[in-house]
């Protein structure tokens, strides 16, 4: 258990990163909402049990689909750089080693002793457990500001679960690092960039956020790219009005 973790999700991490050079960021979130939208069928379609990622062994919409969604995210919350050399670090320690040979609780961490202390929950959350989240924008209004520039306004609600093999959700209490997102207009080639993307600390429950942009916002709301596991994510966003 653990090996197609180690094996199939971190070869979907090196393409990730491959499309990301690639094609950019933004581009990532039509990428990411596939892979969700896999993730959240092939668990609907468990016959059996749904273990957590960490001891994934034949369940590809586990060590491919929740595997890209994983390690991409991890990788943002915590760089690029760190997530690498913890990595290559791990590879380093366990290459040419005999028995015990290295294992999934290895990687696990290394990755952990990468992670900075204000993430430190991340780790638990979407590898070693299975949870969710229902994030959704409840409203989104804009003012122009005398400077040209627009305030947005958001009002956003963010729960968290923590769920079983069988799908019996628990609900769990956060403080969580999630993005907020604003949209401009759609360009030429019909993509919409973003005109701010930032982490903010969020609690559960309600929260009323503003942050000011330099273009006119078009839409907004709450992790706009999908890094986390949201059971219906087409209400993280909403048009802009006002």
């Amino acid at each position: 258990k653990g090996a197609t973790f180690m094996e199939e999700s971190f070869a979907q991490y090196s393409a990730l990163m491959v499309m990301e050079k690639e094609y950019g960021r933004e581009q990532m979130e039509k990428f990411l909402s596939y892979e969700l939208d896999r993730y959240l069928r092939g668990r609907a379609e468990e016959r059996k049990e749904e273990p957590p990622l960490l001891l994934a062994s034949e369940q590809g919409y586990l060590y491919y689909r929740k595997g890209s969604l994983v390690t991409y995210a991890l990788r943002d919350y915590i760089g690029e750089e760190r997530m690498n050399a913890a990595l290559r670090d791990f590879i380093e320690r366990s290459r040419y080693v005999g028995p015990p040979y290295p294992n999934a609780l290895d990687l696990v961490q290394a990755l952990r002793e990468a992670t900075p202390d204000e993430y430190d929950y991340l780790v638990e959350d979407m590898i070693e457990n299975i949870t969710l989240y229902d994030n959704r924008t409840e409203e989104a209004t804009v003012e122009q500001l005398e400077d040209g520039r627009y305030r947005v306004a958001l009002r956003v609600q963010s729960h968290k679960m923590r769920a079983d093999g069988r799908g019996v959700e628990t609900d769990l209490p956060h403080s969580d690092w999630i993005e907020i997102g604003v949209y401009g207009d759609e360009g030429e080639d019909g993509d919409e960039p973003f005109l701010y993307l930032e982490k903010h600390r969020l609690e559960s429950g309600l929260n009323e956020i503003e942050v000011v942009v330099e273009g006119r916002p078009a839409r907004a709301g709450i992790d706009p790219r999908h890094l986390l596991i949201d059971r219906v994510p087409d209400d993280n966003i909403r048009g802009v009005a006002g």
